[in-house]
Formats: C-alpha cells, sequence, structure tokens
C-alpha cells in the first residue's frame, strides 16, 4: 500500500494587513469633508474698513431782515441825480439827490464834459461778493433771482457814475444849481431800492412774505426819470435791526431759548453770537434773531441765507453692528503701580499663597482701556475674583470682588488676524453707523468684525 505524499503548501494566517498610507489618506478626506460641511454651514465673516467721517449739525434756513426804514419821496418830476453813494452813512439834512426838471441833466455826461473815473479796489471787491454770492445760492427752482443779481450789479457800476456826477458838478456850480435837491430826514444809511417791506414789523410778517417768487425789488440810479410823489431813496436809521426766519418744529427742538446762538449770514467769513426768541406759528416755529450791528453789511439785501451752527462731528465711521459691549472693572488709580522701564502705570501688587500655605506678593499686568482722576478702566480677565489687591506703600487692601464694575463700548480689531477687542468713544450715533472718536486705539483704515455677534474677543479669524 503506496503512502500517500504530502502536499508541499505552507498554509497562512488568514488575516488583513492595514496599508497605513490608505488610513492616512482616508484621514485627510474625512477631515477635509468636514472642514467643508462646516464652512458651508458656517457664515462668512465680512471685515469692515474703517474710514473718516465729517458731520455737522447746522440748521439753515432763509431770514427777511426787518430794519427801522424811512422812504423819502420827491415832489417833483425830472432826472434823478444822486449826490451821495448807495450804502452810504449820512448825516441830517446831508444832500442826498436831486431832481432836473430842465431836461438839461445829460450834459453832465457827454463826451465833452465826462470826467474820467475808474473802479477801485472797494468797488470791485463789492462786485466780485456780489456775483460770488449769487453763484453760491443759484438753483433752477429760484431762477426769479436773476433779475435781482442784475439790479445789484447795476447798482454797484452806478455808484461809480454818482461819483461822476459829483465831481461833475463840482466844477460846473452854474448848471449844479439848475438842480433840486433833496436832503436826509434822519442820520443814517442809504439805500436806492424798495421792495414793499419797509413798513414791515417782526409780528406782521405772514407766510406769504417768505415766498421769494413773489418778491420784486425796484431799485433807483443817476439818470432815471422820476414822478412827482415817487420814491427817490430810503434811510436806514440805526444799527439795530432783526432777521425773521421761519423754520420746523424739528429743528426749533434743538435750539436752547436761554442761550445765544452762533449764525453765518450770507456765508460770510464770520459768524455772529445772538440771542433770539422762538414762537410757534401752525406746523412751524417763528425764529427772530435780534443784532444791534453788522445790519449796514447787508443792507441791500432783503432775503438773507442763514446757517445756525450747531455741534460739528469728526471721528471715525463705523458700522452699529460692530459694537459690542464689554463689563469692566473700576480699579482705584492708587493702587496702580508702573514696573521695570514702563512709565505707565499700569501694573498692579496682589497676595498669592504658595504651595507651602506662606503667602507672598506678584506682580500682574493690567491690561487698561481708559482712565480718568480717579480710576483705571481694565480688563476683568486680569483678575481672579478671590485675588486680594495691595497697595505697597500703605499696606492697604482691596478685595476684587469689591471692585466697581461698568461697560463700555468696543469693536474687535482684526488686522492680525485675531478678534482683539479696541475700546472706542461714541460721539454720535445714527440709525445705521457711529461717529466714534479718533483720538484712541482705533485707527483709520483699521479691519473691524463688521458683526460683532458673530465672533468672541481673542477668537482666531484667519
Amino acid at each position: 500500500m503506496k503512502k500517500k505524499k504530502k502536499d508541499n503548501v505552507v498554509k497562512f494566517n488568514n488575516v488583513t494587513r492595514i496599508n497605513v498610507a490608505v488610513v492616512i489618506f482616508a484621514a485627510i478626506i474625512l477631515y477635509v469633508a468636514i472642514s467643508v460641511i462646516i464652512s458651508i454651514k458656517k457664515q462668512p465673516l465680512t471685515l469692515y474698513k474703517v474710514g473718516e467721517s465729517r458731520t455737522d449739525n447746522n440748521i439753515n434756513c432763509t431770514g427777511i431782515a426787518i430794519r427801522n426804514e424811512v422812504t423819502v419821496k420827491t415832489n417833483k418830476s425830472g432826472h434823478l441825480a444822486y449826490f451821495s453813494r448807495d450804502n452810504e452813512k449820512v448825516r441830517k439834512q446831508s444832500a442826498v439827490c436831486a431832481i432836473d426838471e430842465s431836461g438839461n441833466f445829460l450834459n453832465f455826461f457827454d463826451d465833452e464834459n465826462a470826467v474820467n473815473i475808474e473802479l477801485t479796489k472797494s468797488d470791485y471787491q463789492k462786485i466780485r461778493d456780489t456775483i460770488s454770492l449769487y453763484k453760491n445760492n443759484y438753483n433752477d427752482v429760484d431762477f426769479y433771482n436773476v433779475y435781482n443779481f442784475k439790479n445789484e450789479v447795476d447798482n454797484r457800476v452806478l455808484d461809480v457814475a454818482n461819483q461822476m456826477l459829483l465831481d461833475r458838478m463840482s466844477v460846473d456850480k452854474k448848471q449844479a444849481s439848475a438842480l433840486s435837491s433833496i436832503y436826509a430826514p434822519i442820520s443814517g444809511i442809504l439805500c436806492f431800492y424798495t421792495d414793499g417791506y419797509e413798513d414791515k414789523k417782526v409780528d406782521t410778517l405772514t407766510k406769504e412774505d417768505f415766498d421769494k417768487s413773489n418778491y420784486v425789488k425796484t431799485s433807483f440810479s443817476t439818470g432815471d426819470i422820476i414822478n412827482s410823489g415817487a420814491t427817490v431813496f430810503k434811510m436806514i436809521e440805526d444799527e439795530n435791526w432783526d432777521i425773521v426766519c421761519r423754520i420746523s418744529k424739528e429743528d426749533a427742538e434743538k435750539l436752547d431759548p436761554d442761550e445765544k446762538i452762533d449764525i453765518v449770514i450770507n456765508n460770510s467769513n464770520f459768524d455772529i453770537y445772538v440771542p433770539f426768541t422762538l414762537k410757534e406759528d401752525g406746523d412751524e416755529c417763528i425764529l427772530d434773531i435780534s443784532l444791534k450791528k453788522y445790519m449796514s453789511t447787508f443792507a441791500n439785501e432783503r432775503f438773507l441765507s442763514i446757517e445756525i451752527i450747531m455741534d460739528n462731528f469728526e471721528g471715525l465711521k463705523i458700522p452699529n453692528t460692530s459694537l459690542v459691549q464689554k463689563d469692566v472693572y473700576l480699579l482705584p488709580i492708587e493702587f496702580a503701580t508702573k514696573g521695570g522701564n514702563d512709565s505707565r502705570l499700569n501694573k498692579v501688587y496682589k497676595k498669592a499663597v504658595k504651595e507651602d500655605g506662606t503667602e507672598t506678593i506678584e506682580q500682574i499686568k493690567l491690561e487698561i482701556y481708559k482712565k480718568d482722576d480717579k480710576y483705571l478702566w481694565v480688563n476683568p480677565d486680569s483678575f481672579q475674583n478671590t485675588d486680594v489687591l495691595v497697595q505697597m506703600n500703605t499696606n492697604k487692601i482691596l478685595d476684587v470682588s469689591l471692585l466697581k464694575s461698568d461697560k463700555i463700548y468696543g469693536v474687535y480689531q482684526a488686522n492680525e488676524g485675531v478678534a482683539d477687542f479696541i475700546e472706542v468713544d461714541i460721539v454720535r450715533e445714527g440709525d445705521e453707523f457711529t461717529i466714534v472718536s479718533g483720538g484712541g486705539s482705533l485707527r483709520k483704515y483699521d479691519n473691524i468684525v463688521m458683526d460683532s455677534a458673530m465672533v468672541k474677543e481673542n477668537q482666531t479669524i484667519y
């Protein structure tokens, strides 16, 4: 009987071997997948670049000038000739103008007798000011002002013609004697125009009087033909005058009747600090500004552009959503000390207990947001609630648990990829943006977190 041959086969344990490379690759795939899922579910974080903002709260309105005005008429007919200049101050019984009944008036200005008069620097300046004021206040809606502007420029130029007449009359006494002179009834400022507002008073102005589209200004100049009974000039008696404006009740609430207001008239390069009164009139308020000088500067103007200077705000503009409140400790300033080469009060001493139970004194550095003469506003993370602070030179102690607390506003600065809390001083709050002081740690062009609710302090952002 033959023996069976043994199979020449080696048997191995049926154990699956783990490929390390496959495991690592799978882990990477899993990590990436989880990161993608988290990033999809996570809302994107938006940063905001801080910019500057300049905002004023000024009130702009139109005012009507109310003065003590006296109109002067003539009982003669003929050509009008002025001896004085518009807006000039004259004494009582001074010869202001004359009426030429003979018809020889134009002889004063013929080529043979004319006297060459050049515009002075003051004349040029007045004309430039008139043109500049018109350009600054022009708009298509109030196009009718172009006619008033034309009259103003004509008056400025014709002032020179008046001076020419005076010079010529001083030479030709015979023709000068043929004129019927008209004299100033009072001392005051001359004005060569009328507009129907001469008899208006502060309490007689109506809402319709403020409608400039109905305003008509009639100017007089040398050479005009005047009928008997017509007004030839008017005089403003003194420097006491009023500017009356109509403003909204909302603007009126910004004004304190017990204080004076700071105003600028017709965009002039100076402001005036004056008293005022307010009176309700329907859905608006009447603002009466009383003045005792500067009348002659604006004597030829009835409607005035008034800017009431309020608080001006200048600082950094940030979204309201960026603001975050932080609880801080108020540390009495006498407990703070300087440390090392640092000249600032930014350290404090506290009691500490070693492992063997003995007490020792430790110095810790503070994160200070702001200070005044009494307190330092410090980050509460600088302490444990059980800490005891020590004033070294007096051995006075203070439990941290007894420190006063306060709230401050700040933003999360993200310049370094970490949400760093930066304290800000709010200057003005709006519906969407807030103006903060530019004198703190926050600077123009800093990146801050747009929505502070999406991060926590010291969180890594990127």
